[in-house]
Order: structure tokens, then C-alpha cells, then sequence
């Protein structure tokens, strides 16, 4: 079978699309592969680490609070132990809690009150996204460190499923209390005033 001169250079014409059609496919994967790549690293990067939560147990009374480690609300990694030497209450909290919200006026004022005593309140919220509890915050108006728990992991290892729950840690690190429950004006005077003048 004989190829005319024409059929020759349909044949080369129609090759020369098949490649640059692969060329463009290759490309088009690599960008691709380029993006989820990125991707990949960017979600590493912002994540918690991976062991944020290995070393949390449930706390007791008397005994050193393990190292809680989670993401601010800009994202920044933020340590129970960046607060060494500090009285800290550690807040378990949620939108959809509304003791949690009663409490949280109260707690706001306190901690304006006592910032320049070193008294922190890292108010961890429990499963809730980013953008849920920035807003939250942003028309609140409250001024507390918030700290984010997306999937209750951290919380669920410190044995915490009731909200609000409060664990006060002294400036020793060890933990002086864990109040279920709200927190009330006596609550303040009675379990975390006397935080405030521990050596």
C-alpha cells in the first residue's frame, strides 16, 4: 500500500498535534502536581504538630500540668509552658455553650484587671473552626488569648468533655484547681484570687 504525498504529510502534521497535545498534558500534570505539592506543605506548616497532643493526660490536683501546645487564632503556636512562672486558666469553652458565654464577660474583666499581675486565661475552644471563632471574638470584643481545639483532640486527652470547664495551674506550674461549670464572681474571689499571690 502506497501513501500519497499529501496523506504523508497529514500523517506527520497529525503526529506533530499528538505531541505537542502530550507536551501540553505533561505540563498541565506537573502544574498540578506543582500545586498540590504546595498545597501539602502550606496545610504542614499551619497544622499543629503532629505530637501536639502525646503528651496530655488528664490533670490532678497537686501534680505539674502537662504542656498544652495549640494554634492561636492567627495561627500561631502557643505553649502552656510560654506562660512559666505565670498564674494561667485554661478556659474550655464553645460558641454554642451558654454558660460559656454567661462566664466570659466576667472572665474578660478579670484578666484586664490582673494582666499586669501576670494572670493569663487561655480560653481553648472546643471543635470549632477558625473563621467561627474569630468572629466570635471579633464581636465580643474580649481580649484573652483564645486558642483553637478543631477536632476537641487536646481537650479529650486532658479528660475534659464538659463546658465550660476551668483548670487553674499556679505559678509553680502545678495545677490548684479544675472547676466544671460556671464560673462566677465568687468563683473568682475564692479559686483564683488566692493563684495570684503564690510564689
Amino acid at each position: 500500500m502506497t501513501v500519497s504525498k499529501t496523506q504523508s504529510a497529514g500523517i506527520r502534521r497529525q503526529q506533530r498535534a499528538n505531541r505537542r497535545k502530550q507536551a501540553q498534558t505533561r505540563s498541565l500534570i506537573l502544574v498540578i502536581g506543582g500545586i498540590l505539592i504546595l498545597a501539602t506543605v502550606i496545610i504542614f506548616l499551619t497544622r499543629q504538630p503532629a505530637d501536639a497532643t502525646a503528651g496530655l493526660y488528664p490533670p490532678r490536683i497537686g501534680q505539674p500540668m502537662p504542656d498544652l501546645a495549640l494554634n492561636d487564632l492567627s495561627g500561631k503556636l502557643v505553649r502552656l509552658s510560654d506562660f512559666t512562672g505565670q498564674p494561667v486558666l485554661i478556659n474550655a469553652w464553645a460558641t454554642w455553650c451558654p454558660p460559656c458565654r454567661a462566664e466570659m464577660p466576667l472572665l474578660n474583666e478579670y484578666y484586664l484587671q490582673h494582666k499586669a499581675d501576670g494572670f493569663v486565661i487561655l480560653a481553648v475552644n472546643a471543635g470549632e473552626t477558625q473563621p467561627q471563632v474569630s468572629q466570635f471574638i471579633s464581636q465580643t470584643g474580649f481580649s484573652f488569648p483564645v486558642l483553637l481545639d478543631a477536632d476537641s483532640a487536646a481537650l479529650s486527652r486532658l479528660g475534659v468533655f464538659s463546658f465550660p470547664t476551668s483548670i487553674l495551674v499556679g505559678r509553680d506550674g502545678t495545677v490548684k484547681k479544675i472547676h466544671v461549670g460556671l464560673i462566677t464572681p465568687e468563683t473568682i474571689q475564692t479559686e483564683i484570687a488566692p493563684l495570684l499571690e503564690l510564689d
